[in-house]
């Protein structure tokens, strides 16, 4: 957990532009209008304009912040929001929907902090995110919630023909409970990558699963999850159901231990509703090697930086087909030495 200025100071992309704060359940601070992008608040009658047509989650939240994200047809665009919370014991409730049109390419960076000084805070979100037509659709977020929080997103997301939709969903520093289960759904020839990195702690209670349908001819989709538990309860349901001709799912998880203190379970489902798809899954969980913290220890090193090493290694293989941006911040949080 960190302060706003530290969390921008340290996980901000220079050149990003615009950079959104979303603040308890205030209106969104800042909007912009530009010709390939906008970014609305979510209760802007603009906004409601451009959603007309769109079947959209229900928002049961009477006080919410929010915004809509809009890239429009042909464009490509980056831009990086912050969720923040000010209030110990005050509940976040967020309304967000992100829109790449045909045949453009947005990138999206999200943190998610508390200030130092808060305590059982809880953050609710609804989000929709819709693929264009041959669009790509990177979606990143980087949580670093307090020990006491309590997080519940629910988020889908709708991949229309050949489009291609990637989360990148890292939670390292320690919170007390999150449940997240997105759905996506995918069109002819579209393509969805799920991928998450999680460090589970004493005392944290951790379900982060999802579920993507394949419901167009050759889709394809892949939910690969990775998480290092050191304690607390993790927990993974992936799910993937293959009802397209020739579509193609896959499901991954590893896992190591640092002790005996944790509880892992992965449970990964697949269903295929066509003779023609192809689904497949695999699964690690162990601890860390005895032998390898020797061997490394005769080269030198102490057991803890063995065991640093090891854990770094297993990370940095993880997040290797993350984009880079969310690898340099996952950099900054091994460099500091948290979770070790």
């Amino acid at each position: 957990m960190m302060e706003l200025e530290q969390f921008i100071s340290n996980y901000s992309n220079p050149g990003v532009n615009p950079y959104i704060v979303l603040y308890d359940n205030t209106p969104l601070l800042m909007e912009t209008s530009r010709e390939d992008v906008q970014v609305l608040d979510i209760n802007n009658p603009k906004a409601k304009e451009y959603l007309k047509g769109y079947d959209l989650q229900e928002n049961p939240f009477k006080e919410y912040t929010g915004y809509l994200i809009y890239l429009s047809k042909g464009a490509r665009g980056s831009v990086q929001t912050c969720f923040l919370t000010s209030q110990s014991g005050f509940e976040q409730n967020v309304r967000n929907v992100i829109i790449a049109e045909e045949n453009s390419n947005l990138e999206v960076l999200t943190g998610c902090l508390s200030s130092t000084h808060v305590k059982d805070n809880v953050h609710n979100a609804i989000t929709d995110i819709i693929v264009g037509k041959n669009a790509v659709l990177t979606f990143n977020m980087i949580h670093s919630w307090g020990e006491t929080s309590r997080v519940f997103p629910k988020t889908r997301t709708y991949v229309e023909e050949g489009g291609v939709f990637i989360s990148n969903y890292v939670v390292w520093e320690k919170l007390r409970e999150i449940s997240i289960n997105p759905k996506t759904f995918v069109k002819d020839g579209g393509k969805a990558v799920m991928q998450s990195l999680v460090y589970s702690h004493d005392g944290s209670i951790l379900d982060v699963g999802g579920r993507i349908n394949l419901e167009g001819k050759r889709s394809s989709g892949e939910i690969l999850s990775s998480v290092v538990s050191q304690g607390g309860e993790y927990k993974t349901v992936t799910e993937i159901v293959a009802e397209g001709d020739e579509s193609r799912g896959h499901i991954e998880c590893n896992a190591v231990l640092l002790g005996n203190g944790g509880d892992v379970e992965t449970i990964p489902l697949l269903k295929a509703k066509n003779s023609t798809v192809q689904l497949s899954h695999e699964a690690s969980i162990g601890k860390i090697s005895r032998q390898e913290i020797e061997y490394l220890q005769t080269k030198g090193l102490s057991e803890q930086k063995a065991r640093e090493l090891i854990v770094k290694g297993f990370v940095n293989n993880s997040v290797k087909r993350m984009p880079v941006s969310v690898q340099e911040k996952i950099g900054i949080i091994l460099a500091s030495g948290k979770g070790f």
